[in-house]
């Protein structure tokens, strides 16, 4: 009897490795229960649009798609990250809008609950962006967290240095009390966190994106035209990008080579290091560990990953 396939729902704010990492998940084994579509490298509305271009781009408009949260637990405002363009794909003009009727009625935090109740201690939830429709879920479904299998999420900074805000890595610096409660109030779900500073320690070269989107497909097409503009934002610097690394460590957890188990939570009242993610190195807190931090990742089978999702 075969081995049931793997259950995840990705939750994003769908930028450009955003799209890279749903590429990644529809060609591997695992069972997509839905996307749930959360603000943060764009708009809520354009979140959506971004999702559906990425899934007719490789054929696979049969997965759900959910709109959820368009602001953060507080409302606060902020200026949306240049580096995806206006429209979080490249701002690419022959991109055409894809068909919004396929966007589902039913709200992505209602989603979350009723996919995890249906699918209780089954569902592990890959979250790219801010955890607004996380945290709205846990609030408003008493044990939601006990129903999760596992949680895997890019997000946080372990140094305090910022990539958006002061010392806030953007995901947690775009809601901190979405990311506070996912970290501290999860119950007994495990957490797997792969860091800013971390995707950066996984350096990956120019001649690696060419052929990443030189493979001649249409999803290599698709690719290669709503990130031709990273190159020229870069400069010098390597190709970067963070949010397919979640998604490899869900589905593959056999490319995590080294991990550390930590108590970490989030800066609330910090005037220039809310949203902080503050790691207890040294046990200070006396509290028991609520984070794996996944710190080495296979590189060669990450790459290998990457060109899979292309072909």
């Amino acid at each position: 009897m075969a081995a049931s396939k793997r259950k995840i729902i990705i939750d994003c704010d769908a930028g450009i490795d955003d799209a890279q990492a749903i590429m990644i998940a529809l060609t591997q084994e695992v069972d997509i229960l839905g996307i749930t579509c959360t603000f943060g490298n764009v708009d809520v509305d354009q979140v959506c649009k971004n999702v559906l271009k990425t899934l007719e781009a490789c054929g696979r408009t049969d997965i759900p798609v959910y709109k959820g949260a368009h602001r953060p637990i507080l409302g606060t405002s902020f200026d949306k990250p240049e580096y995806h363009g206006k429209d979080g794909l490249g701002d690419m003009p022959d991109l055409k809008d894809p068909d919004m009727n396929l966007l589902k009625e039913t709200h992505a935090v209602q989603a979350l609950i009723q996919l995890v109740n249906q699918n209780p201690g089954e569902v592990v939830l890959i979250a790219l962006g801010p955890l607004s429709n996380i945290a709205l879920a846990s609030n408003m479904e008493a044990g939601f967290f006990t129903k999760v299998k596992e949680i895997y999420l890019m997000g946080g900074c372990v140094h305090g240095k910022g990539n958006h805000w002061v010392s806030a890595e953007f995901n947690f610096g775009a809601d901190p009390e979405a990311a506070y409660i996912v970290l501290n109030e999860k119950n007994n779900c495990p957490v797997s966190l792969m860091s800013w500073e971390a995707c950066l320690d996984h350096v990956l070269e120019w001649e690696f994106y060419d052929r990443y989107v030189g493979t001649g497909t249409k999803k290599a097409e698709f690719m290669k035209k709503i990130s031709s503009k990273i190159r020229e934002y870069e400069g010098d610097g390597p190709f970067i990008t963070c949010d397919p690394f979640p998604i490899c460590a869900a589905v593959q957890p056999q490319i995590v080579l080294k991990e550390k188990l930590v108590y970490a939570t989030v800066e609330l009242k910090g005037g220039f290091t809310r949203g902080q993610m503050v790691v207890d190195w040294y046990g200070v807190l006396k509290k028991d560990s609520n984070v794996r931090l996944l710190e080495k990742l296979d590189l060669e089978l990450f790459m290998a990953m990457m060109l899979h999702s292309v072909k």
